[in-house]
């Protein structure tokens, strides 16, 4: 069994909580921030919205190599200050050496395999030992295979959330009903990096798919796992509660206060 959750961030800057998880969306992963001074601007909004609706949170943090470690870090933690997550990210993403150049697309200066794993790493072992959470490292196997191969030497020690996506471009507007039903990835998972045997996160569709609850494209992932799995998986302690829809939530007022029907 698999656990449908989405990510987020300021691309998604109208999202209904409630609606998303009626629809059977269990978890978000929340951008904090990017670098050691970036922050997304709808991480609060985002947070309080996802925690209201009952969705296990996750967090991630855009690692760019060309910043100072300890400076992405507590950036970081600046970013996610007072707010609680059930899990962290490193995301592992970037190989220009000069962001005018991405700007452009017209990329010439690659960082050092090398530079991109050891600050990944650091990053990661830095969230892990200061927030004592599960701390995944988000990246695609043809990345690491191309640009980052020193990651190769540590990567399987560590839970992966992977980027694969098995679909054509371009975006398509459909209702949750069809999307769940009809357009879930039939494959048994995305591409692995070299010696690891499994992943624990599936980002699987990009920018493909506009559903309702979201006014813009939403990254739908899946957990390895059932909804029981992904709590014990977090550490959770509390159980999982049933989603109900609102005529539900109804039917069951009624049943437990029948003088209420009288009124």
């Amino acid at each position: 069994m698999q656990t449908l959750g989405i990510d987020a961030s300021h691309w998604q800057p109208q999202v209904d909580w409630e609606r998303l998880r009626q629809a059977g969306v269990n978890f978000v992963i929340l951008k904090a921030g990017q670098g050691s001074a970036g922050r997304d601007p709808l991480l609060r909004a985002h947070y309080n919205g996802a925690r209201a609706a009952g969705m296990t949170l996750g967090v991630y943090h855009w690692n760019d190599p060309l910043c100072a470690d300890q400076a992405q870090m507590q950036n970081f933690l600046r970013a996610i200050e007072g707010l609680q997550f059930d899990f962290t990210a490193v995301d592992v993403e970037q190989n220009w050496a000069s962001w005018s150049e991405w700007g452009k697309q017209t990329i010439t200066r690659l960082i050092d395999p090398q530079r991109i794993a050891d600050s990944a790493l650091t990053m990661a072992e830095a969230m892990r030992a200061d927030l004592r959470l599960p701390t995944l490292i988000y990246t695609r196997a043809s990345f690491v295979h191309t640009y980052a191969r020193p990651m190769l030497r540590w990567l399987a020690d560590w839970p992966l959330w992977l980027a694969h996506y098995p679909y054509p471009g371009g975006s398509l507007r459909v209702d949750w009903e069809t999307c769940t039903g009809q357009h879930l990835p039939r494959s048994g998972g995305p591409a692995l990096p070299e010696h690891c045997p499994q992943w624990t996160f599936w980002q699987f569709s990009g920018d493909r798919f506009i559903l309702p609850g979201c006014s813009t494209a939403l990254d739908l992932n899946l957990f390895n796992g059932s909804p029981a799995e992904l709590a014990a998986w977090c550490g959770q302690r509390r159980d999982i509660l049933p989603v109900y829809t609102a005529q539900q939530k109804l039917e069951r007022l009624w049943a437990a206060h029948p003088e209420l029907a009288q009124l």
